[in-house]
């Protein structure tokens, strides 16, 4: 069984992060002192975490999207997100998750290669691709408009965001066809003979007499 975490409202009895400034300092240091670049130490630091003074490490902004990814999967996997909807949401929510992943590794790799032009156009495009998943919409169907122009830097992201719009088209065609179908069979002669009658008279068609 997984480790679990128990979460509640802070009263002062809770044992904190044991950081203090000269654990910080001393980390970034070591970051510049490899990378040279303090935007990128602190970048780097955020992403990966830290260890305290005590030795042990705190997570980093990448290992906490891992974790929430994981227990989102273990969610869905038990059906306990609310509906259809529920699961939808919740499988956008990991796209988008991969996603700023890949941007991460990506920029990483490009301050590592000590390539001074390649980290600051990796730098760069990392920047504009955060902002936008940053500014994504909460509605639902407004936030899939939106990734449909975002420009992807993870394959595997892009591939399951397009497969899920195919899905829900054609669960949007099915509900379509679904309903036109009960729309037919439910008809009256009389509706259904008005309903011929105004297709005929649609422009461009004329009625034999």
């Amino acid at each position: 069984m997984g480790q679990r975490f128990r979460y509640s409202r802070w009263d002062g009895t809770q044992r904190g992060f044991d950081l203090d400034a000269d654990a910080l300092l001393n980390q970034i240091n070591d970051e510049i002192i490899h990378h040279g670049d303090v935007n990128a130490a602190l970048r780097r630091i955020m992403q990966q975490g830290m260890r305290d003074r005590n030795g042990e490490q705190v997570q980093g902004l990448r290992e906490a999207l891992e974790r929430l990814r994981e227990r989102r999967r273990e969610l869905r996997e038990q059906g306990q997100f609310d509906g259809e909807l529920g699961e939808l949401a919740a499988e956008l929510a990991d796209i988008v998750d991969e996603e700023r992943l890949t941007i991460d590794q990506d920029e990483q790799r490009a301050t590592e290669s000590g390539d001074e032009r390649r980290s600051e156009i990796a730098r760069d495009a990392a920047a504009r691709r955060r902002l936008q998943l940053d500014a994504l919409p909460d509605n639902l169907a407004q936030r899939i408009d939106s990734l449909r122009h975002h420009d992807f830097q993870s394959p595997d992201a892009q591939r399951r965001f397009e497969q899920l719009v195919d899905r829900l088209r054609q669960q949007l065609l099915d509900q379509h066809v679904q309903q036109v179908s009960s729309a037919v069979e439910n008809m009256t002669p009389e509706e259904y003979e008005s309903r011929r009658l105004y297709e005929q008279l649609q422009p461009g068609d004329r009625v034999e007499v």
